[in-house]
């Protein structure tokens, strides 16, 4: 109802605005402008109770072409009773007085019934037009909250496995009697779960709180590799602010450190880069190999089973489609690469901070 006035004054409006403008070669007769006034004004009340009818059968959802012959019907007489007033108007201000004849108003009724008409048209067309929206606006709803569940399940797909290899990580330093050392890694792992788990609804974090989780991580793995591990960090402090996917690069580090670091007697290092290429973030997660083949190395990391970079890959795909890649390599120095790009968006709040400093600045 709330639409219904506008769009009723709006609409009878325009249509008294075109008789006026048609009408004006025959505007110093008055019986011809008290015709016009009187149909338009018969029509115009006509309405409502077309407006009753054309509501019930919207809301009893009766079939569109029901709809319509029942319309057509019903507007017919009311089209009839428009040129009734309409020459009644003009006989009343007739100067000659001709008689009336109801052959006069049958004539003229189709004028009245094709207004009418027309506005029950409007009027269902509306109604199929904001149907059709709301339908749009529900499946977009919806397929947000199918979306949203899918990444959330992904998300809490990474913490029991990431939680299970740490487990592993402690039982074993327990076997080989290094208590003291499995006890400060419970300490960090209850650590790192708190802040993992803190506003779980959250989809995306800052690059520097995402950073934050995967060096406590990194910290994790140092008590059990000890001097066999080694961490670079790469990183550009302009992008910082940037909103990446939550635990999306610990699962990367942890592959790396499994299946290189672990592998490797003498140890190694893990980098942690981060660039940016025009409007794209680059993050790139390099490490040294096992000392035994690529080949194994390769399939290792990319054997369709593995939890961590299926997880990142379909993290991404949903979360930005085309828009982000993600690509696993052996570089020039025999180290395996993972590197994948995300565009660059920043908080809504942390947007606006950035456009006031650049308007004060100007």
């Amino acid at each position: 109802m709330a639409r219904f006035w506008p769009l009723q004054l709006m609409g009878w409006g325009l249509y008294t605005a075109i008789n006026v403008l048609c009408s004006l070669p025959w505007w110093r007769r008055i019986d011809y402008d008290a015709f016009r006034g009187g149909f338009l004004v018969a029509s115009f009340l006509s309405s409502f109770p077309m407006y009753w009818l054309c509501h019930q059968l919207w809301k009893r959802k009766v079939d569109l072409r029901i709809a319509a012959v029942i319309c057509m019907v019903v507007a017919f007489p009311l089209g009839m009773l428009g040129s009734l007033c309409a020459f009644q108007s003009a006989l009343y201000f007739s100067n000659t007085r001709p008689p009336f004849h109801w052959t006069d108003i049958i004539t003229a009724t189709p004028s009245g019934w094709y207004a009418l008409m027309s506005w029950v048209s409007f009027y269902f067309g509306i109604k199929h037009y904001l149907s059709l929206e709301a339908k749009h606006r529900q499946l977009i709803a919806t397929e947000m909250l199918a979306k949203e569940a899918q990444l959330r399940a992904l998300r809490f797909q990474l913490q029991p496995h990431f939680l299970f290899n740490t487990m592993n990580a402690i039982s074993t330093l327990v076997l080989n009697d290094q208590p003291h050392a499995a006890t400060e890694m419970i300490g960090k792992l209850a650590h790192l779960l708190r802040s993992t788990l803190d506003a779980p609804e959250l989809h995306q974090i800052s690059l520097a709180d995402e950073l934050a989780t995967t060096e406590e991580y990194l910290a994790i793995e140092a008590i059990r590799f000890g001097d066999r591990l080694t961490v670079r960090w790469d990183l550009d402090d302009a992008l910082v602010d940037v909103l990446v996917p939550r635990l999306i690069l610990q699962p990367l580090v942890e592959n790396a450190v499994r299946h290189g670091i672990a592998r490797r007697p003498a140890g190694g290092f893990v980098l942690v880069r981060t660039r940016r290429d025009g409007d794209y973030l680059r993050i790139l997660i390099e490490n040294e190999p096992p000392e035994e083949s690529a080949s194994i190395l390769l399939d290792g990391f990319t054997r369709p089973g593995g939890i961590g970079l299926q997880n990142v890959r379909q993290r991404l795909e949903k979360m930005y489609g085309d828009a982000s890649t993600m690509h696993t390599s052996t570089n020039a120095r025999g180290n395996f690469e993972v590197s994948f790009t995300l565009p660059i968006e920043y908080s809504r709040s942390l947007l606006a901070h950035k456009l006031s400093m650049a308007t004060d600045e100007a």
